[in-house]
Protein backbone atom coordinates (compact mmCIF):
# COMPACT_ATOMS: atom_id res chain seq x y z
CA UNK A 1 0.00 0.00 0.00
CA UNK A 2 1.17 3.31 -1.07
CA UNK A 3 0.79 6.21 1.16
CA UNK A 4 1.53 9.72 -0.56
CA UNK A 5 2.36 12.92 1.02
CA UNK A 6 -0.48 16.01 1.08
CA UNK A 7 0.42 18.80 -0.85
CA UNK A 8 -1.87 21.54 -2.55
CA UNK A 9 -3.20 22.05 -5.03
CA UNK A 10 -6.15 19.43 -4.96
CA UNK A 11 -9.16 18.44 -2.73
CA UNK A 12 -8.11 14.65 -1.50
CA UNK A 13 -4.54 16.00 -0.60
CA UNK A 14 -6.07 19.55 0.93
CA UNK A 15 -8.68 17.75 3.10
CA UNK A 16 -5.81 15.64 4.32
CA UNK A 17 -3.65 18.63 5.45
CA UNK A 18 -6.72 19.99 7.02
CA UNK A 19 -7.79 16.59 8.78
CA UNK A 20 -4.01 17.13 10.17
CA UNK A 21 -4.33 20.67 11.31
CA UNK A 22 -7.69 19.43 13.40
CA UNK A 23 -6.44 16.68 14.59
CA UNK A 24 -9.52 14.96 17.25
CA UNK A 25 -11.69 16.39 15.47
CA UNK A 26 -15.62 15.37 15.59
CA UNK A 27 -17.16 14.24 12.37
CA UNK A 28 -20.55 15.22 13.48
CA UNK A 29 -19.80 18.64 13.85
CA UNK A 30 -19.46 18.88 10.07
CA UNK A 31 -16.44 20.88 9.83
CA UNK A 32 -14.62 19.06 7.95
CA UNK A 33 -17.87 19.30 4.87
CA UNK A 34 -17.22 23.30 5.04
CA UNK A 35 -13.44 23.00 4.04
CA UNK A 36 -13.72 20.34 1.57
CA UNK A 37 -16.86 22.50 -0.16
CA UNK A 38 -14.09 25.07 -0.54
CA UNK A 39 -11.42 23.09 -1.94
CA UNK A 40 -13.63 21.23 -4.30
CA UNK A 41 -14.95 24.45 -5.55
CA UNK A 42 -11.55 25.95 -6.32
CA UNK A 43 -10.77 22.49 -8.45
CA UNK A 44 -14.10 22.92 -10.45
CA UNK A 45 -13.05 26.61 -10.84
CA UNK A 46 -9.55 25.25 -12.48
CA UNK A 47 -11.00 22.98 -14.42
CA UNK A 48 -14.37 24.36 -16.25
CA UNK A 49 -14.44 27.18 -18.39
CA UNK A 50 -17.98 27.32 -18.34
CA UNK A 51 -18.57 27.50 -14.74
CA UNK A 52 -15.52 30.02 -13.84
CA UNK A 53 -16.85 31.95 -16.54
CA UNK A 54 -19.77 32.33 -15.08
CA UNK A 55 -18.66 33.04 -12.02
CA UNK A 56 -16.70 36.13 -13.32
CA UNK A 57 -20.12 37.84 -14.64
CA UNK A 58 -21.70 36.90 -11.30
CA UNK A 59 -24.34 34.79 -12.76
CA UNK A 60 -23.51 32.06 -10.24
CA UNK A 61 -23.21 31.88 -6.35
CA UNK A 62 -22.50 29.23 -4.19
CA UNK A 63 -23.98 28.59 -0.99
CA UNK A 64 -22.31 26.61 2.19
CA UNK A 65 -25.01 24.71 4.23
CA UNK A 66 -28.00 25.64 1.96
CA UNK A 67 -31.51 24.95 2.26
CA UNK A 68 -32.36 23.43 -1.01
CA UNK A 69 -36.90 23.12 -0.90
CA UNK A 70 -39.10 21.25 -3.54
CA UNK A 71 -42.78 21.43 -3.50
CA UNK A 72 -43.39 19.45 -0.42
CA UNK A 73 -39.57 19.46 1.55
CA UNK A 74 -36.81 21.16 2.18
CA UNK A 75 -33.34 19.87 3.16
CA UNK A 76 -30.35 20.97 3.62
CA UNK A 77 -27.08 20.52 1.01
CA UNK A 78 -23.69 20.64 2.22
CA UNK A 79 -22.90 22.90 -0.80
CA UNK A 80 -24.84 24.30 -3.52
CA UNK A 81 -24.30 26.52 -6.53
CA UNK A 82 -27.28 28.85 -7.50
CA UNK A 83 -28.33 30.76 -10.70
CA UNK A 84 -28.86 34.33 -10.53
CA UNK A 85 -30.64 36.50 -12.68
CA UNK A 86 -33.22 34.43 -13.73
CA UNK A 87 -35.74 36.11 -11.39
CA UNK A 88 -35.41 33.22 -8.72
CA UNK A 89 -32.75 31.23 -7.30
CA UNK A 90 -32.32 27.91 -9.08
CA UNK A 91 -30.13 25.15 -7.66
CA UNK A 92 -27.58 24.75 -10.77
CA UNK A 93 -25.42 21.71 -9.35
CA UNK A 94 -24.98 20.79 -4.91
CA UNK A 95 -22.30 18.76 -3.40
CA UNK A 96 -22.63 16.60 -0.37
CA UNK A 97 -19.71 15.23 1.70
CA UNK A 98 -19.60 12.53 3.99
CA UNK A 99 -16.85 10.44 6.04
CA UNK A 100 -16.45 6.67 7.00
CA UNK A 101 -14.31 6.72 9.74
CA UNK A 102 -15.19 3.53 11.13
CA UNK A 103 -17.77 0.38 11.76
CA UNK A 104 -17.97 0.26 7.90
CA UNK A 105 -20.25 -2.25 7.53
CA UNK A 106 -23.22 0.14 9.04
CA UNK A 107 -21.84 3.12 7.76
CA UNK A 108 -21.09 2.40 4.31
CA UNK A 109 -24.87 1.39 4.09
CA UNK A 110 -25.95 4.71 5.70
CA UNK A 111 -24.04 7.03 3.91
CA UNK A 112 -24.99 5.02 0.06
CA UNK A 113 -28.51 5.98 1.16
CA UNK A 114 -27.80 9.33 2.11
CA UNK A 115 -26.46 10.06 -1.42
CA UNK A 116 -29.19 8.81 -2.71
CA UNK A 117 -31.19 10.92 -1.00
CA UNK A 118 -29.35 13.68 -1.54
CA UNK A 119 -29.51 13.26 -5.38
CA UNK A 120 -33.28 12.51 -5.35
CA UNK A 121 -34.07 15.97 -3.27
CA UNK A 122 -31.55 17.84 -5.81
CA UNK A 123 -33.38 16.56 -9.04
CA UNK A 124 -36.51 17.05 -7.48
CA UNK A 125 -35.60 20.50 -6.88
CA UNK A 126 -33.97 20.92 -10.46
CA UNK A 127 -34.03 18.37 -12.87
CA UNK A 128 -31.34 20.12 -14.62
CA UNK A 129 -29.27 19.99 -11.41
CA UNK A 130 -26.20 18.10 -10.94
CA UNK A 131 -25.28 16.57 -8.22
CA UNK A 132 -21.93 15.66 -6.76
CA UNK A 133 -20.79 13.18 -3.87
CA UNK A 134 -17.52 12.89 -2.23
CA UNK A 135 -16.68 10.36 0.28
CA UNK A 136 -14.00 10.21 2.35
CA UNK A 137 -12.94 6.32 3.51
CA UNK A 138 -10.65 5.79 6.62
CA UNK A 139 -8.39 2.74 6.00
CA UNK A 140 -7.15 2.97 10.23
CA UNK A 141 -8.53 0.27 12.01
CA UNK A 142 -7.24 2.13 15.23
CA UNK A 143 -9.13 5.26 14.70
CA UNK A 144 -11.57 6.13 17.90
CA UNK A 145 -14.30 8.55 17.61
CA UNK A 146 -14.10 11.19 19.79
CA UNK A 147 -17.40 11.54 21.31
CA UNK A 148 -17.62 10.13 25.16
CA UNK A 149 -20.01 7.16 24.36
CA UNK A 150 -16.98 5.67 22.15
CA UNK A 151 -14.61 5.97 25.18
CA UNK A 152 -13.50 2.55 26.09
CA UNK A 153 -15.41 0.89 23.30
CA UNK A 154 -13.66 -2.29 22.59
CA UNK A 155 -12.79 -2.37 19.07
CA UNK A 156 -12.51 -5.32 16.78
CA UNK A 157 -10.06 -6.56 14.03
CA UNK A 158 -10.48 -6.50 10.44
CA UNK A 159 -8.73 -7.05 7.30
CA UNK A 160 -9.21 -2.74 6.63
CA UNK A 161 -7.98 -3.56 2.73
CA UNK A 162 -10.52 -6.34 2.08
CA UNK A 163 -13.36 -3.82 4.31
CA UNK A 164 -12.41 -0.58 2.49
CA UNK A 165 -12.27 -2.27 -1.09
CA UNK A 166 -15.47 -4.12 -0.05
CA UNK A 167 -17.51 -0.51 0.41
CA UNK A 168 -15.81 1.17 -2.83
CA UNK A 169 -17.41 -1.94 -4.64
CA UNK A 170 -20.54 -1.17 -3.08
CA UNK A 171 -20.45 2.69 -4.36
CA UNK A 172 -19.10 1.87 -8.13
CA UNK A 173 -22.50 0.06 -7.88
CA UNK A 174 -24.36 2.93 -7.65
CA UNK A 175 -25.00 4.36 -11.72
CA UNK A 176 -23.90 7.66 -12.11
CA UNK A 177 -26.45 9.80 -14.00
CA UNK A 178 -25.89 11.17 -17.59
CA UNK A 179 -28.83 13.23 -18.96
CA UNK A 180 -31.95 14.66 -17.40
CA UNK A 181 -34.21 12.23 -18.49
CA UNK A 182 -32.50 9.51 -16.27
CA UNK A 183 -33.72 8.52 -12.28
CA UNK A 184 -33.11 11.17 -10.14
CA UNK A 185 -31.99 9.04 -7.38
CA UNK A 186 -28.31 8.73 -9.02
CA UNK A 187 -25.48 11.50 -8.63
CA UNK A 188 -23.89 13.02 -11.63
CA UNK A 189 -20.43 12.54 -10.11
CA UNK A 190 -19.09 10.27 -7.10
CA UNK A 191 -15.57 10.35 -5.76
CA UNK A 192 -13.81 8.64 -3.43
CA UNK A 193 -10.47 9.54 -1.63
CA UNK A 194 -9.02 7.33 1.03
CA UNK A 195 -6.46 8.38 3.99
CA UNK A 196 -5.31 6.60 7.11
CA UNK A 197 -6.17 7.98 10.38
CA UNK A 198 -6.23 6.82 14.17
CA UNK A 199 -8.24 9.94 15.79
CA UNK A 200 -4.96 11.65 16.89
CA UNK A 201 -1.89 11.02 14.74
CA UNK A 202 -1.06 12.47 11.64
CA UNK A 203 -3.58 11.57 9.09
CA UNK A 204 -1.76 10.20 4.99
CA UNK A 205 -3.74 10.28 1.68
CA UNK A 206 -3.80 6.70 0.00
CA UNK A 207 -3.35 6.19 -3.38
CA UNK A 208 -2.99 2.66 -3.98
CA UNK A 209 -5.40 -0.20 -4.12
CA UNK A 210 -8.29 -0.01 -2.52
CA UNK A 211 -8.19 3.25 -3.85
CA UNK A 212 -9.65 4.48 -6.73
CA UNK A 213 -7.20 4.66 -9.77
CA UNK A 214 -7.29 7.77 -12.46
CA UNK A 215 -9.60 7.47 -14.90
CA UNK A 216 -11.51 4.82 -12.90
CA UNK A 217 -15.31 5.88 -12.50
CA UNK A 218 -14.72 7.00 -8.54
CA UNK A 219 -11.66 8.54 -8.42
CA UNK A 220 -11.36 12.45 -8.08
CA UNK A 221 -10.12 13.14 -11.00
CA UNK A 222 -12.76 11.48 -13.09
CA UNK A 223 -15.07 13.13 -10.81
CA UNK A 224 -14.21 16.81 -11.28
CA UNK A 225 -13.98 15.72 -15.02
CA UNK A 226 -17.86 14.56 -15.16
CA UNK A 227 -19.24 17.90 -12.79
CA UNK A 228 -17.66 20.05 -15.07
CA UNK A 229 -18.99 18.16 -18.44
CA UNK A 230 -22.43 17.39 -17.00
CA UNK A 231 -22.48 21.53 -15.96
CA UNK A 232 -21.32 22.61 -19.15
CA UNK A 233 -24.06 20.29 -21.12
CA UNK A 234 -27.08 21.41 -19.30
CA UNK A 235 -25.49 25.04 -17.96
CA UNK A 236 -22.83 26.21 -19.85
Amino acid sequence: MFIGTPAAGNAPERLVQWINKNRGFNPRAGKYSDALGAFVMEDLLRASAAVSKAFETETLRHEINADVSTSSITSNIDMVVWSRGRGENIPLFGFEFKLILAAHGKARKNRLRDLVAFSNHMHNANRLAVAGGILGINLSAEYANPDPFASGMERHRFNMQKVVADSVGIYGKLPQRNSPEEPFDRPEALGIVLFSYNGKGKAVLVTESPAPQPGEPLHYATFVRRMSEQYAVRHG
